[in-house]
């Protein structure tokens, strides 16, 4: 009898073996043939895009609904799935929200191409490295007129965004934007109106929490931490402008600090730029500046990071205001 037991767990184990096989090998055969595609020897897996532009209205109605295309590359060494590729052992790819990230889009209809309210499903089943794709969806413009800014990134379900983040834009309604070129400084999704984009270009820099808004009108476009000067060498505040751009400065002084991207806005001195170095010191000083960035530690300028004050540049113009307080 317990020769018979013996027999009969064996067979049992050898029969959930077997069946346990047969259904893990007919799950992998389920899987189209380029779901298990493998990487050329020498060849280090990464996943990378580029943003290539949108098919689109140039202007729309209020609540039309419209066909959009978003195309991008894949430049990576991996192959990208779709929501219908079949691959449900790779990673999704889609287009989300960004900046929030994850919001519900201002565009959002329950229709072609939408996954979820800040998702975009991509048209092709697999997109191959150095293949372009795309994504088609259906938006629904606001009830309101304005240019509306929507940011995406491309996702990889349950594994990681690419963090590189894109805008599109969509004129809602009989808008005319004088001053569309400020658009590219709004770095959030949302709603711009005639009114926002008309208004005037500003640095505001505030000693008590060492930081450094660019607005334009009322509207807050970039936050940056800045290093003013110390108690002993303080920052004058007031309300002056820039009278002077170089990209690069060179204090007259010794040891004649080397000061990229200047725009200087009081007499004696004074002005904003990127964190400075002393020549022949191998880059000592400018390691140590970096580490000082949100305290009380310059002469009298205002100290950025090296891009944070590379945007600064761009932005600011002779004569734009400079309000520090």
């Amino acid at each position: 009898m317990k020769k018979f037991a013996k027999y009969c767990m064996a067979t049992a184990g050898l029969f959930l073996l077997f069946t346990s096989s047969v259904n893990a090998q007919s799950y992998a055969t389920t899987q189209p043939d380029y779901c298990t595609a493998q990487l050329a020897a020498n060849v280090k897996p990464s996943y990378d895009f580029e943003f290539l532009g949108t098919k689109k209205n140039l202007s729309f109605e209020k609540e039309e609904l419209a066909e959009v295309t978003i195309y991008i590359k894949n430049t990576g060494t991996i192959p990208m799935f779709s929501d219908e590729s079949g691959c449900t052992l790779r990673p999704t790819a889609r287009l989300g929200t960004a900046r929030d990230r994850d919001r519900d889009s201002a565009i959002f209809v329950n229709k072609d191409g939408w996954q979820s309210p800040n998702r975009l499903r991509m048209d092709q089943k697999v997109l191959n490295p150095g293949e372009k794709g795309s994504f088609t969806f259906t938006a629904k413009m606001p009830s309101e007129e304005g240019i509306y800014k929507e940011y995406f990134d491309l996702v990889l379900e349950g594994k990681q965004w690419m963090n590189k983040e894109f805008a599109v834009s969509f004129d809602v309604g009989e808008y005319i934007a004088e001053n569309r070129d400020y658009l590219q400084y709004v770095d959030k999704s949302g709603r711009i109106t005639k009114d926002d984009l008309n208004g005037e270009k500003s640095i505001e820099i505030v000693i008590a929490t060492q930081k450094m808004y660019l607005k334009v009108g009322s509207i807050v476009i970039r936050e940056f931490p800045v290093s003013t000067g110390t108690y002993k060498t303080p920052t004058p505040y007031g309300e002056t402008k820039i009278l002077n751009k170089q990209e690069v400065r060179v204090s007259g002084a010794w040891p004649h600090y080397i000061m990229p991207k200047w725009m200087g806005f009081r007499a004696g001195g004074y002005g904003i730029h990127a964190l400075p170095s002393i020549r022949y010191d191998n880059g000592y000083y400018w390691r140590e500046a970096l580490s000082h960035i949100g305290t009380r530690r310059s002469h009298g300028c205002i100290r950025l990071l090296p891009k944070d004050a590379e945007f600064a540049y761009g932005f600011g113009e002779i004569g734009t205001k400079v309000t520090v307080r």
